[in-house]
């Protein structure tokens, strides 16, 4: 009789130690199951959030090593603006798809309606003062990278071209629903205001008027509210108020404004003039770079690090995932520790439990060997006997361990969210900043039962059932059949 029939027969002639060994494996597959379905699924929200956060980076001054200064540290050091050549040096790096470099100032309008949000549109404004709405963000990157990164589209007119770039041209890009608002049309001009105010002034020393015609309207779209979304309606209707009232103009648009500002601040300060005398007045950019592909930032941040200037450091949109994964990120924790911990007891208790079996069936395995039987052949009738019941409790583990999975997961989300209820307001706005926050994440968050998680856990169960039949086999292969049969 060959050792696979023997096999066979022994499984169905012994079924009450067969049976205990498929509960001891279904008990033990369904940890391993379980800590595998987590760790995909969290491996999988990874992946999905970071691709959605993008693969922009900034250079910005490193606020964390500005706090750990002490006061006399900071009287004395002088923080230096980046060097546009800097800017443009860094965009030039293979590592990077397009950039851009933008300034920003907040102006007013005495004829301009601001949009107010979809749920504050009969909020009452005080018109004795010009109110700041509106943001001029001034480009260098003439298809504008907002419009290149989803951020927003262009839903009428044309973007930029390089000459009105370069020239600083008096052409805008506002949102669709700014112009309804105003009945603004492609071709149309209207004007923002600036207030300049010396140091120590109630009343503005001068205004301007700035005089912009337009070119495009554009639509948000990393903003829109999601039906059935749960995220704040407060914090939505800010960050969309703030993204309809953006005005996109050239840079040298900004910055004329900038100049101005300046330059009204230093006739009213006499000692600011005497220090001024000679300086010219800084430019401050803010660089954005976008990567050819997420992966890029880690030699992007090592090759970029060593030409900042002090306290200047290198920021990735995936750096939020840190912030706003913390449910997932005890989890995937949690479930590496569950898995290990499975294996090593799988190992252990499956292994002892058929060293006690083939104990019993010492008589069994002494006179096969005294008949000529190889020892090989033994082992591989052990292994067959030991594969084929585990194969019968690994599988019936894979579904209730996935099944398991999903509501281990549930509990430790809502616990976790619980103790992280605040986060959510937590997160600093910046022009790599998305809105996406932990709710996005935990909606991400999916147990399935799919053919990777299948040949995973297929691969895991079978290497440690193997594995735990090492110490059996070596009692196989040092019996001795005339002790035995003695």
């Amino acid at each position: 009789m060959n050792f696979i029939k023997r096999g066979l027969l022994s499984i169905t002639r012994n079924k009450g130690k067969s049976i205990i060994l498929l509960l001891v494996i279904f008990v033990l597959g369904n940890l391993i199951s379980g800590a595998i379905s987590i760790q995909q699924a969290t491996g999988n929200v990874e992946t999905s959030i970071k691709e959605k956060l993008g693969a922009a980076t900034t250079v910005e001054l490193d606020y964390d090593a500005l706090y750990e200064m002490s006061d006399e540290e900071l009287r004395e050091y002088e923080i230096k603006n980046l060097d546009l050549d800097l800017i443009k040096k860094i965009g030039g790096l293979s590592y990077v798809k397009y950039y851009d470099y933008n300034t920003n100032i907040q102006l007013g309008s005495k004829t301009l309606k601001s949009y107010r949000g979809e749920h504050q549109e009969d909020f009452e404004t005080d018109d004795s003062f010009l109110s700041m709405d509106y943001k001029l963000k001034g480009i260098n990157y003439a298809p504008v990278l907002d419009f290149e990164e989803q951020k927003a589209k262009l839903s009428d007119g044309r973007v930029f071209n390089t000459e009105e770039i370069e020239n600083g041209s008096s052409v805008a890009i506002v949102s669709k629903k700014l112009a309804d608002k105003n009945s603004l049309q492609i071709g149309d001009t209207f004007v923002l205001n600036s207030e300049i105010y010396g140091p120590s002034s109630d009343k503005p020393a001068s205004t301007r008027d700035v005089v912009l015609e337009i070119i495009g309207f554009f639509e948000p779209q990393s903003v829109k509210k999601e039906e059935g979304s749960n995220k704040d309606q407060g914090m939505y209707d800010f960050m969309d108020m703030d993204f309809q009232n953006t005005i996109y103009v050239p840079n040298e648009v900004v910055l004329a404004e900038n100049r101005a500002h300046m330059e009204e601040y230093i006739k009213s300060d006499p000692e600011l003039a005497k220090l001024m005398e000679n300086e010219e007045i800084s430019e401050y950019y803010t660089p954005i770079f976008v990567l050819n592909k997420p992966e890029d930032s880690a030699s992007f941040e090592e090759e970029v690090k060593p030409l900042l200037p002090e306290l200047y450091t290198v920021r990735k949109a995936s750096d939020q995932y840190e912030t706003i994964s913390a449910p997932i990120q005890s989890m995937s924790k949690l479930s590496n520790y569950v898995l290990i911990a499975a294996i090593i007891t799988t190992v252990l208790i499956i292994g002892l439990v058929v060293l006690l079996f083939l104990r019993d069936r010492k008589r069994e395995l002494g006179i096969y060997l005294s008949l000529g039987e190889r020892r090989g052949r033994l082992v591989g009738q052990i292994i067959l006997e030991v594969m084929i019941i585990s194969l019968i409790g690994i599988t019936l583990s894979l579904f209730t361990g996935n099944y398991l999975a999903q509501g281990v997961s549930d509990t430790m989300i809502n616990a976790e969210k619980g103790q992280n209820n605040d986060d959510n307001w937590m997160y600093p706005i910046s022009e790599i900043h998305s809105n996406l926050t932990t709710d996005d994440v935990i909606a991400s968050y999916q147990v399935s039962l799919d053919a990777s998680f299948i040949f995973l856990f297929y691969g895991v169960g079978i290497a440690t059932i193997l594995l735990s039949t090492i110490l059996p086999l070596i009692y196989i292969i040092r019996l001795n059949p005339r002790k035995i049969m003695l």
